[in-house]
C-alpha cells in the first residue's frame, strides 16, 4: 500500500507540474502574441505615415511644377499675343520691309515651336529634371523674345 500511495502521489505531482508548465506556456504564448499584434500594428502605422508623405511629397512637386509651368505659360502668352499683333503689322507693309519682316517672322515661328516642344516636356518632369527643363523653358523664350525682338525692329523699321 505504500508502494501504490507513493506512486499515486508522484503522478499527482508531475500532472500538477504539467498543468503549471502550460500555464506558463499559455501565458507565454498569449504574451507573444500580443507582441506579435503590437508590431504588426506598429509596422501597419509606419508604412500608412510612408504613404502619407509620400502623397505629400507629390502633391507638393505636382504645386510646384503647376507654380513653374503656370509662370512660362504666361509669359508664352504674352509672346503670342505680341507675336500676333507684329504679324498683323507685318502683312501691311510692302517690297524689300514685307521681305525682310517674312524672314523674321518664319524665325520666330520657328522659335515659338521650339518653346511649345520645351513647354510640353515639362508636363512629364520629375523633381529632379524640373530645374533643368526650366533652365531649358528660360532659354526658349529667351530665344523666342530675341526673334520676336528682330521681328519687331523689322516691321516698325525701328533697330
Amino acid at each position: 500500500m505504500n508502494k501504490w500511495f507513493v506512486v499515486g502521489t508522484m503522478c499527482a505531482v508531475f500532472t500538477v507540474a504539467a498543468c503549471d508548465d502550460g500555464k506558463k506556456a499559455a501565458e507565454a504564448a498569449a504574451a507573444a502574441a500580443a507582441s506579435a499584434s503590437a508590431a504588426k500594428a506598429e509596422a501597419e502605422a509606419a508604412v500608412e505615415a510612408a504613404k502619407k508623405a509620400a502623397d505629400d511629397a507629390a502633391k507638393a512637386f505636382a504645386d510646384k511644377k503647376a507654380s513653374v509651368m503656370k509662370g512660362f505659360q504666361g509669359q508664352a502668352d504674352a509672346l503670342d499675343r505680341k507675336i500676333a499683333y507684329l504679324k498683323e503689322k507685318a502683312e501691311k507693309l510692302k517690297g524689300a520691309p514685307k521681305k525682310k519682316a517674312d524672314e523674321a517672322l518664319k524665325a520666330v515661328d520657328t522659335a515659338r515651336a521650339s518653346l511649345g516642344e520645351v513647354l510640353k516636356s515639362v508636363d512629364s518632369a520629375t523633381d529632379a529634371t524640373l530645374p533643368a527643363l526650366s533652365e531649358k523653358v528660360t532659354s526658349s523664350l529667351a530665344a523666342a523674345q530675341k526673334a520676336m525682338d528682330t521681328l519687331e525692329a523689322d516691321v516698325t523699321a525701328k533697330k
